[in-house]
């Protein structure tokens, strides 16, 4: 029997440093803190903070007209975030969308 080499390669990471691994986790924690688990929003928009610790922050309306803010690092963040708090807008009628012949 031989025995198998086991490969002496360094784990690949898409993080240049522990601390930064460390820091995107940080950030999906206190995330999830901020959400209720449910959509609990009426509407949501995404502002620009320039200058700011974060560059984009999302403002949440709920039914009874009180108001949130959260900030995020990316407007992909920002648009996730008020995709999964506020529900889908209802389908629109297509009876209109054609020429008129």
């Amino acid at each position: 029997m031989s025995k198998r080499k086991l490969s002496k390669r360094k784990a690949f990471s898409i993080f240049r440093t522990a601390q930064e691994e460390a820091e995107g986790k940080i950030g999906k924690v206190g995330q999830a803190e901020r959400e209720d688990g449910h959509m609990s929003c009426i509407a949501g928009r995404i502002v620009s903070t320039p200058g700011g610790t974060q560059p984009f922050k999302a403002i949440m309306s709920r039914e009874d007209g009180s108001t949130f803010e959260c900030a995020f690092r990316s407007m992909e963040e920002a648009e996730a975030f008020v995709r999964r708090n506020t529900p889908r807008p209802q389908s629109r009628s297509t009876t209109y969308d054609h020429d008129v012949g």
